[in-house]
């Protein structure tokens, strides 16, 4: 088949896109041609290994006096994807974001991050009522879809709370030679990666050295994080509170680095912090799981899942004190570090692999085909 991959913007690098090339990969594996639907491609910002791929791009506008981002994408979207049919002309569609799509683009799978819907924040009932219309639309999207996937149990469950439709689950898998396990000794830092936006909660991070500095417990931090266009500001209030709190030389941010930058600092850390709450799924804990480093999370979503308290990491609540008192804890204890890293890389191979992703993607598909 000609299969089309939807993906609004694919120019960062996150777990959503690296998802997407998974997602490419699979197909072309499979024998179908693929290409790839979206409106932003930045070589430059994007994963090089998009460098290969079909892309068509429909530029649209991003958003209106800087706001309505939601909306503008619900407006461009069918644009978009037209776009891409007059020229690929596709006989299925993968919709990784824009979920309301598939009402009028068919056969169609959805794989889901998670409903639209509940991103936006339950008090901005301004933004909520804006956001109306996208709401209706995507539960129409969701059951008209011939499949959908979910990235996590918890993701499942929200698609089956909020629209009444089943889904089956594929974790995001990890290329196993790529985040191999690192050395047996480390070099004695904490890693964190994430987008660099409000949601994602690094000053947990921060503030957790913090805490340690004034227990004369001597670690330094990493942040390594993609910078998002409308959230600059984060990013500078970032630099702008470890300047405040004393602890530039603890602190290292580091943004929109290369796999070739990222990978070493995984193997090279010795723990790795994952600092959302109720993420939907997480790449950053099993990339890190993958390479053999125990990961301190918050508690809920995907890391819930992906994370086994105890034995490849800790599942912590988002206070400092307790964070701090965790990352000490294993700081100090080289054998029980290494025995979890250990243990983290043989979960990821048996759970996390794009093999296992793989397989549950072509179960999906076969089923929507009706080959099932």
């Amino acid at each position: 088949m000609r299969v089309a991959i939807v993906h609004y913007d694919i120019s960062m690098r996150t777990g959503a896109q690296r998802l997407v090339l998974a997602l490419g990969s699979v197909m072309t594996g499979l024998g179908h041609e693929t290409a790839y639907f979206t409106t932003r491609y930045d070589s430059s910002k994007s994963f090089p290994e998009f460098g290969s791929q079909k892309i068509f791009v429909s530029p649209g506008r991003q958003t209106s006096f800087g706001r309505f981002k939601a909306l503008n994408a619900f407006f461009g979207s069918r644009k978009m994807v037209e776009y891409g049919v007059q020229r690929f002309k596709p006989d299925f569609f993968i919709f990784s974001s824009n979920y309301y799509l598939p009402m009028h683009f068919k056969p169609s799978l959805i794989y889901c991050h998670y409903p639209e819907k509940l991103l936006i924040r339950r008090s901005d009932w301004i933004r909520r009522a804006l956001h109306y219309p996208v709401d209706v639309e995507e539960c129409k999207g969701f059951r008209s879809a011939s499949g959908v996937i979910s990235n996590s149990s918890f993701t499942k469950n929200a698609i089956k709370e909020l629209y009444g439709v089943n889904s089956l689950v594929a974790f995001p898998g990890v290329d196993l030679e790529k985040f191999s396990r690192g050395i047996e000794n480390d070099d004695h830092f904490v890693l964190t990666v994430n987008r660099i936006v409000p949601n994602k909660n690094l000053e947990l991070a921060i503030n957790s050295i913090g805490v340690l500095k004034s227990q004369g417990t001597k670690v330094s931090l990493i942040i390594v994080g993609t910078k998002q266009p409308g959230f600059e500001w984060y990013l500078d209030k970032l630099i702008h509170g470890i300047r405040d709190k004393n602890l530039d030389k603890e602190i290292q941010v580091r943004a929109d680095l290369p796999d070739k930058e990222l990978i070493p600092l995984y193997q090279g850390c010795s723990i790795f912090l994952y600092t959302p709450e109720m993420e939907h799924f997480g790449y950053g804990p099993v990339e890190a799981m993958a390479s053999g480093r125990p990961v301190i999370a918050s508690p809920g979503g995907g890391p819930s899942e992906t994370v086994v308290h105890g034995e490849t990491g800790f599942i912590v609540p988002p206070d400092p004190k307790k964070w701090a008192k965790k990352i000490g804890e294993l700081l100090n204890d080289d054998e029980r570090r290494h025995k979890m890293g250990i243990l983290a890389r043989e979960r990821v191979e048996a759970k996390f692999s794009i093999d296992n992703f793989a397989r549950v993607v072509e179960e999906s598909l076969n089923r929507a085909r009706g080959l099932n």
